[in-house]
């Protein structure tokens, strides 16, 4: 059985933070026995955007990442689209990624499309689906039904991809439940996931007055990097002693980096108080060191489903605070990982850290079955059962597709 996975991101290396738990997932349903094959963007400025572009990474042999130019560095998810040349990048980024999954499907001929995720992805699944007769399914994340519905062309189309779609998959319980409320679609919940070493040494914080709170992923204003900075104004007052650092990039890094200054709470001028740290993106190792030097991560995002942060703070044994949105709230109340904060308002927000850090909250017990459940090997025994085994495509000596192998000993 032969997959083409496309995904809006896929990174070039372990340090790259572009959808860092997707080659995690991919090997896993490869160990099934399943070939995978990946579409992606390249992000960088290319010679060569006529005709499409591809560039392959070996998998035992065989070329399995493919790349289609897109002749910019920022993501599509970032671009302005109230910007003429912003237009003309989505007619370039359309353009070749089709024609190279076009030349895909001709030569590997395919039996089944997974798009990562609704938007660009599904709608290149779909148009490859209708083209070569190969049934797709689609991945959905947080922003695909909490974000982008809310516009109305982009909602139509992400609706079309997903009735059009034979499976459905969403990475949150509550993610699964707005798309059937939405759509009537019944969706199989598929975790994301990314593995992380060096963290099983860790045991869970102490109460603090000295807390040393960590913001770990994009800094964007949806993500409430903003509603944290100003929360931490309010812990201070409290906890005289506490420190907040942001490791991450996005487009709200210069911004956030000012207002810290304004508040007295960042390096101006040659001086640096600690208080408040902002840096840009780290290596994995540099994601590992944050979390082992940290004794709180906060999770003060308006729209997510289940960050990935989520659980990497929790390989590490750091409670979190998180908002009451998506699945985060009751998963960490479910699992007993942390506390919850009602809103990123500044005032409840302060409220929790201070409370998490005076009387952490984190059950061990509750650590291992939620790693248990969102390990990428049980994803992809879901995935596989589902699509290649669901009762419409009954088992056949032609599908050569071990799911049993799939599952966790």
């Amino acid at each position: 059985m032969r997959l083409l996975l496309i995904t809006n991101r896929y990174p070039t290396g372990p340090d790259d933070t572009a959808s860092p738990c997707v080659p995690y997932f991919v090997n896993a349903v490869r160990d099934c026995g399943i070939v995978v094959d990946v579409l992606t963007p390249r992000y960088g400025v290319s010679r060569d955007v006529t005709e499409g572009g591809s560039e392959s990474r070996s998998h035992n042999g065989e070329e399995s990442v493919f790349r289609f130019e897109t002749g910019v560095s920022i993501p599509i998810g970032s671009w302005n689209l109230f910007s003429p040349a912003a237009w003309l990048r989505l007619f370039r980024f359309m353009r070749n990624g089709r024609r190279l999954g076009d030349r895909l499907c001709a030569m590997r001929h395919y039996d089944h499309i997974l798009a990562l995720w609704a938007l660009p992805s599904g709608h290149f699944a779909q148009a490859l689906s209708k083209r070569f007769r190969v049934p797709y399914s689609v991945w959905c994340l947080g922003s695909d039904i909490y974000v982008w519905p809310k516009r109305p062309l982009i909602r139509g189309r992400i609706a079309s991809v997903l009735y059009g779609a034979k499976h459905v998959f969403g990475d949150g319980d509550d993610l699964c439940r707005r798309i059937h409320q939405w759509l009537g679609i019944e969706a199989v919940f598929l975790p994301s996931f990314r593995p992380l070493a060096g963290l099983d040494d860790r045991t869970p914080p102490q109460p603090t007055e000295t807390p040393r709170f960590l913001y770990l992923g994009r800094l964007h204003p949806a993500k409430g990097v903003f509603d944290l900075l100003t929360a931490f104004v309010k812990v201070r007052q409290t906890l005289p002693g506490a420190t907040l650092r942001f490791v991450g990039d996005g487009p709200a890094v210069g911004s956030l980096r000012e207002r810290a200054m304004h508040l007295g709470l960042a390096p101006g001028d040659g001086h640096r108080t600690g208080e408040v740290t902002i840096v840009g993106a780290v290596s994995q190792d540099g994601v590992v060191k944050s979390l082992k030097e940290c004794d709180c991560v906060v999770i003060p995002t308006r729209s997510d489903s289940v960050p990935l942060v989520f659980t990497e703070a929790v390989q590490a044994r750091r409670p979190i605070v998180g908002t009451d949105v998506g699945d985060l709230g009751a998963m960490i109340r479910r699992y007993h990982v942390g506390l919850v904060t009602p809103s990123a308002d500044a005032n409840d927000l302060a409220a929790t850290m201070i409370q998490a850090a005076r009387s952490p909250v984190f059950d061990m017990e509750g650590r291992d079955r939620l790693l248990d459940r969102f390990d990428p090997r049980h994803a992809a025994e879901s995935f596989c059962t589902t699509v290649f085994r669901a009762p419409d495509q009954p088992s056949a000596s032609r599908r050569q597709v071990n799911v049993a192998s799939c599952a966790s000993p």
